[in-house]
C-alpha cells in the first residue's frame, strides 16, 4: 500500500473513532421523568428502618406524614425525642434545578455536594437538597429547642446525602 493511502485511511479511521466524519453522534440520556410520581409518592415509605437509623444515628421512633398542598412530607423522630428527620418530596413549578438553585441561594453558607445537589448545617439543623428529574428532594436533621445541638455537621450531611440517594432510587 502506498503512503498517500495509508495516510488517508489513518485519517478516515481517526475521524471516525473520533464520532465525527459520519454525521452520526450519540443522542443525549434522557432526562428523568418523574412528575407523575409525585401524586402517588408515600415519603414516609421511601425509606426503609435500618435507612432511617443510619441517618438519625439512633433507632427511628414515630413516623408522621405531613403532606401539604405544596409538598409531600414525613417526620421522624429519633428514639430520643431529641432531634427528628424530615423528609420532602416537591414538585416546583420551576424546573427542579432551578428550584435547587433558588434554595441554594437563599441558604447562607450552602455548599456544593454536586452538580445537583447541595447541603447546609448549623448547631440546631442540617440538610441535603436535590433535583431529581422533575422533582425536588430534601432530607433534614432538626433539633428539638433546647434539646441538644450538631456536633459534627459534616458528617451529619454525609448521612443525610446518603438517605436521599436511597429515597431518589425509589421515585
Amino acid at each position: 500500500m502506498n503512503t498517500p493511502r495509508k495516510v488517508l485511511l489513518l485519517a478516515g479511521a481517526a475521524l471516525a473513532l473520533a464520532g465525527c466524519g459520519g454525521g452520526k453522534t450519540a443522542p443525549p440520556p434522557e432526562a428523568k421523568s418523574n412528575a407523575a410520581a409525585y401524586d402517588k409518592v408515600d415519603v414516609c415509605n421511601l425509606a426503609t428502618d435500618d435507612q432511617l437509623k443510619s441517618a438519625l444515628g439512633e433507632n427511628a421512633a414515630n413516623k408522621e406524614r405531613r403532606d401539604t398542598d405544596a409538598l409531600k412530607a414525613c417526620a421522624v423522630d429519633g428514639a430520643s425525642g431529641d432531634f427528628y428527620v424530615f423528609l420532602s418530596v416537591v414538585r416546583p413549578t420551576m424546573a427542579a434545578s432551578e428550584q435547587v438553585s433558588f434554595d441554594k441561594s437563599a441558604a447562607q453558607g450552602a455548599r456544593d455536594v454536586d452538580a445537583k445537589t447541595f447541603s447546609f448545617f448549623d448547631d440546631g439543623q442540617a440538610y441535603v437538597e436535590t433535583s431529581d428529574g422533575d422533582l425536588v428532594l430534601r432530607a433534614s436533621l432538626v433539633y428539638y429547642v433546647d434539646s441538644g445541638k450538631i456536633a459534627d455537621g459534616p458528617g451529619v450531611v454525609g448521612r443525610l446525602h446518603t438517605l436521599l440517594g436511597e429515597m431518589t432510587q425509589k421515585v
